[in-house]
């Protein structure tokens, strides 16, 4: 595809502008892009750093962070002595540690990206059974407490009976 600007070269940079329902499409070669200014300005916001990242889904602005930073001076891990700024600016935290420091900032961004902040990884092939069998347990245990605070006793019994099937098959080595 030929360039819309000069017509003359191959059109290497395709840019799609979306305002207002109109889509608008472009295809230049890369020394029209260049000369673009909505190319440029284009470019100029797509250049974002993890900082940038990392407020974004902490949900704040660089003043507005600026001035919070201040304010949380207390935030410094005990252990690398790594600050929140540090964090935000790298994106990396310093040790294992920094989750404990920075705890009541970080689980909400977790649970933004990840959908919990329980670890659940993987189970090895060999000899995983009995953990997948504890975390089946542990959660129907959960539900069990949620069913007797609901006064749903017909369930509670239920997930009692299968909580003690699976205690029983545990035992058993099943």
């Amino acid at each position: 595809m030929k360039c819309q600007k000069c017509g003359k070269r191959e059109a290497t940079t395709h840019m799609t502008k979306i305002i207002n329902g109109y889509k608008e499409e472009m295809h230049l070669c890369s020394e029209c892009a260049a000369e673009s200014a909505e190319y440029k300005s284009m470019k100029s916001d797509m250049n974002v750093g993890i900082g940038d990242f990392l407020l974004g889904i902490i949900g704040g602005n660089k003043n507005k962070q600026a001035a919070g930073l201040s304010e949380h001076n207390g935030d410094v891990c005990p252990t690398c002595h790594m600050t929140y700024a540090d964090f935000l600016n790298t994106g990396k935290l310093g040790c294992g540690d920094c989750y404990s420091a920075f705890e009541s900032r970080l689980m909400r961004p977790i649970r933004q990206i990840h959908g919990t902040c329980e670890h659940v990884g993987k189970v090895p092939a060999r000899g995983g059974g009995e953990v997948v069998l504890g975390k089946k347990i542990s959660k129907l245990e959960e539900q069990l407490n949620a069913a007797v605070l609901k006064q749903d006793f017909e369930t509670a019994a239920k997930l009692r009976d299968e909580i003690k099937d699976l205690k029983s098959k545990g035992e058993k080595g099943e």
